[in-house]
């Protein structure tokens, strides 16, 4: 697939999952992604569990050419070179490759490229139209910036923990590595703005980003200080409790969630049930009495829901156009027709073996009406493209390659 970033290089020495999400994003809509590994180990997220290969899936490795399922997901459409940046031939040749890139994305510790004498500054005498995208932890500046960072860590010191969950749980993770994700989303936004400054000024730039920062954007979308203030639980499970009734019910073969966000729901939901008699009810007749009465509110809903299947409620509501949907597990989901028809769900495979029976991975989740963008190419095998990239781009010849193949630094 061409894309909309079509023309558009860019060098990434990213690693397990942040900055190679962020780069599995580029690449979908386009770019040419060249990632950087080390020599005979690569990426550490290509051993990590479980695995696929030409004997199947398994939480070890089977046969050599076995890969991580994380890897093999979020680096589609990737090229992959090796490259030893711990030696000065190795550096010196990251710095010609950064001269003609549009893009470097790193995501080290703060400080880890200036060592290596691979940081904005240095790069940027070489390129000065570089977009240079560091994402990290905690950002580059402040007492949090040398802190090592993993997507647990951030959940918690963002206050995403203490936020997930019932009241009466103790501090409870998003399932999600939601810090690592976020991160890379917004990395891809600052990068796509640099390029639009750099076409419209002709100036490259640092593009800095921290799971953090990213997290507590999200969290302060609500008002979690408020009802703090209010002495209200912040942790509110599946309930929103401005908008009740806004929760998870239980049915005769599962939950269903209904999401009642104004009088108008609050009333269809009373004529799904056939208790128009809720409808005036003056604990239940505007939004704050709900909220207000909530726990009574659920019971009502809860006693209709539970002598239902999921569908047979569903169904109901769905006549009276109130927001709902059936709670299913990922095994349901990936079986869903409609998801394969739009691409949200698509084949997982192996660069050797191909498509991988009874396992996908996700499409990309933007549609455009006059280009295709997405993923059309599996994951590479490690240093695959060597070849292409150290002559095409660098100009080496064959002779010089397997020098540098010798002597360890690529």
């Amino acid at each position: 697939m061409d894309g909309l970033l079509r023309g558009i290089k860019v060098l990434d020495v990213t690693t397990f999952l942040s900055g190679p999400y962020a780069t599995q994003l580029l690449a979908g809509l386009g770019a040419e992604v060249i990632k950087v590994e080390q020599p005979g180990s690569g990426d550490p997220a290509r051993i990590s569990p479980p695995f696929v290969g030409p004997r199947g899936a398994s939480g070890t490795p089977l046969t050599p050419d076995d890969m991580s399922f994380g890897f093999l997901k979020r680096c589609r459409n990737k090229k992959s070179i090796t490259l030893n940046l711990k030696s000065a031939k190795g550096r010196e040749i990251f710095r010609d490759l950064a001269a003609k890139v549009d893009v470097v994305m790193e995501n080290f510790r703060p400080g880890t490229m200036d060592r290596l004498g691979l940081g904005y500054q240095e790069l940027k005498a070489v390129n000065p139209g570089l977009i240079y995208c560091t994402l990290s932890g905690f950002g580059v500046s402040g007492s949090y910036a040398a802190l090592p960072a993993f997507d647990i860590v951030i959940q918690a010191m963002s206050g995403m923990m203490t936020v997930n969950g019932t009241p009466d749980m103790p501090p409870l993770k998003v399932g999600l590595t939601l810090a690592d994700l976020a991160g890379g989303m917004y990395a891809v936004i600052g990068i796509l703005a640099a390029l639009q400054y750099r076409n419209q000024t002709g100036k490259g730039q640092m593009v800095e980003c921290s799971m953090l920062d990213a997290l507590i954007s999200l969290m302060l979308d609500e008002a979690p200080d408020f009802w703090s203030t209010q002495g209200r639980p912040v942790r509110m499970g599946n309930r929103l409790l401005r908008l009740t009734p806004f929760n998870s019910y239980p049915t005769r073969d599962g939950y269903i969630v209904i999401a009642g966000g104004n009088d108008i729901h609050w009333q269809r939901i009373c004529k799904a049930m056939g208790r128009e008699d809720l409808v005036e009810d003056p604990r239940y007749k505007t939004q704050a009495q709900r909220a207000a009465n909530a726990d009574e509110v659920d019971a009502e809903i809860a006693s209709w829901t539970k002598t239902k299947s999921s569908q047979e409620v569903v169904d109901v509501l769905i006549k009276f156009e109130v927001p709902c949907g059936p709670v299913r597990d990922i095994l349901d989901v990936l079986q869903d027709e409609e998801l394969k028809k739009r691409g949200t769900i698509v084949d997982l495979e192996h660069p050797e073996v191909g498509k991988i029976h009874g396992f996908k991975a996700w499409g990309l989740p933007i549609k455009f009406s006059e280009v295709d963008a997405g993923f059309d190419r599996p994951a590479p095998i490690l240093g695959v493209h060597n070849q292409e990239i150290y002559s095409q781009t660098l100009g080496l010849t064959e002779e010089e390659i397997t020098k540098l193949k010798v002597e360890g630094i690529i």
